[in-house]
């Protein structure tokens, strides 16, 4: 088990035995989480998001990143900013569907496993509506089994990732859908 530690001057957190793989995850998930929200500011709905700092001449995509990982969201944003794409991200269903009320997206990527609404609830949902039903919709997640990616299919989505993600692969789904 990870614990944060303060008696101790060498690192703020300790290892304790036994520990369990998944609680192992969710700590580390925590302490990323925790140095990435004091080294940069979160984004919330309604807040304007400055340009991709990518090329001049790169089209401006607009992303949304759902997944409940922070990790995850942060990673998958630094990717698309080096594409030149902008993105908002959600770390639940309902906060997709606050995003997607305000905002029309290029393309859109899902975990299946989110807090409230899952996924597969959220492609079926944006497929399902007139302006939105064009929108690729990449199923990013762990989940890997074949009844997992037809669950994915018949929900509407375009491409299904497993994570984690090669990134040639990643960047060979965005170039697919958006042409940069």
């Amino acid at each position: 088990m990870i614990t944060k530690d303060q008696a101790s001057s060498e690192s703020p957190y300790s290892v304790r035995r036994p520990f369990v793989a998944t609680r192992v995850l969710a700590a580390l998930d925590q302490v990323t989480s925790e140095i990435i929200a004091t080294s940069t500011q979160q984004r919330t709905i309604g807040e304007e998001t400055p340009a991709a700092d990518g090329p001049a001449d790169a089209p401006l995509f607009t992303a949304l990143v759902v997944d409940d990982s922070i990790t995850v969201r942060k990673q998958v944003e630094l990717e698309l900013k080096l594409l030149g794409i902008r993105t908002d991200t959600a770390e639940s269903g309902e906060q997709a569907f606050e995003f997607l009320a305000l905002n029309d997206y290029d393309i859109i990527f899902l975990d299946v496993i989110l807090p409230g609404v899952d996924g597969y609830q959220i492609c079926k949902t944006i497929k399902k509506n007139k302006t939105k039903k064009k929108t690729p919709v990449i199923m990013l997640t762990s989940k890997s089994s074949p009844f997992d990616r037809v669950r994915g299919a018949l929900a509407g989505c375009d491409t299904y990732l497993t994570k984690p993600a090669k990134q040639n692969s990643f960047q060979k789904v965005v170039k697919k859908y958006l042409k940069t």
